[in-house]
């Protein structure tokens, strides 16, 4: 080996072996910190928060898509209705023997007619468009005067 070949040997090892021995220092696990008990806190709040703002909105939802189950009343009971606006619905009632036709909107409700004949609602009269056809027939063809 050569004078100069000598020289650069120890460099060269140096040089190799340093970023290996960089690579270990940075490896090495620091100590671990103490866990910070107000970000627990908020994470659990903040979960907490989200939960009940799930539960408040499906329960918005249900009520607002009349999923929940309405009381049974013998005297008073909702036949059909049909929605007329963003927040107007005609209610068909049967109140007692008689059936009724209200008006529920946003400033409350309105008593249309006081039917003199019984309206039959076929069974299979799930579509919201047969009450509709059937609310039109009687009020063009109906007895009574509009109030």
């Amino acid at each position: 080996m050569t004078r100069r070949a000598a020289s650069l040997a120890p460099g060269i090892a140096a040089a190799l072996c340093a970023p290996a021995g960089a690579a270990l220092a940075q490896a090495a696990p620091a100590p671990a910190a103490a866990p910070d008990p107000v970000g627990g806190l908020l994470q659990v709040l903040l979960s907490l928060g989200f939960i009940l703002a799930v539960i408040v909105g499906l329960a918005w939802l249900a009520t607002r898509l009349r999923l929940t189950p309405r009381a049974a009343s013998s005297a008073l009971r909702v036949l059909a209705d049909v929605p007329v606006g963003p927040k107007e619905r005609v209610v068909l009632l049967k109140v007692g023997d008689s059936q009724a036709l209200v008006g529920v909107g946003a400033d409350g409700v309105r008593a249309l007619r006081l039917l003199e004949r019984q309206v039959e609602l076929p069974a299979d009269a799930g579509g919201p468009n047969a009450f509709a056809e059937r609310l039109k027939s009687l009020m063009g063809g109906g007895t009574g005067a509009n109030p």
